[in-house]
């Protein structure tokens, strides 16, 4: 009998260790520093800059060229100038982000993320860096 009690208690002892590391604060900062980890959003090409902006939604991508004056319209801007564009479908394929550039065409890069996620070096499947991507908020400068 004080077999099994010795037993339970090293049984709840045990749960309740398994239960404090699955809520321990470091995997929270983790999954916290995965969901900023986003590609959605309008991000400036380096190099590009005075160019074109890309703006990634939940399901596309649209490349916003520069006007003129150089000024980039807002999506909805752009949209409503550009009604029948509707954008590339793009999509997460493991770490590799997949665009379809139309005709059976398709982007393939995986994105590394830096600076607080505000800047993304698209690595393409030799490993080299492809391109760099910045948040339109972002300076750049400030990135090592």
């Amino acid at each position: 009998m004080k077999n099994l009690k010795t037993l339970i208690q090293i049984s709840v002892l045990l749960l309740i260790s398994i239960i404090l590391v699955q809520c321990s604060l470091p995997e929270d900062d983790f999954i916290e520093n995965i969901e900023d980890a986003t590609i959605i959003g309008r991000w400036q090409a380096v190099g590009f800059e005075e160019v074109i902006r890309y703006e990634f939604t939940a399901e596309k991508r649209f490349s916003i060229y520069a006007d003129s004056a150089g000024d980039f319209p807002t999506l909805d801007e752009f949209m409503e100038e550009n009604p029948s564009l509707t954008g590339l479908d793009w999509f997460y394929e493991g770490d590799t982000v997949v665009v379809d550039l139309n005709f059976g065409n398709f982007s393939r890069l995986v994105p590394v993320f830096k600076c607080d996620n505000d800047v993304i070096e698209w690595i393409a499947e030799d490993n080299s860096i492809h391109s760099t991507f910045y948040r339109e908020s972002h300076d750049i400068s400030e990135c090592n």
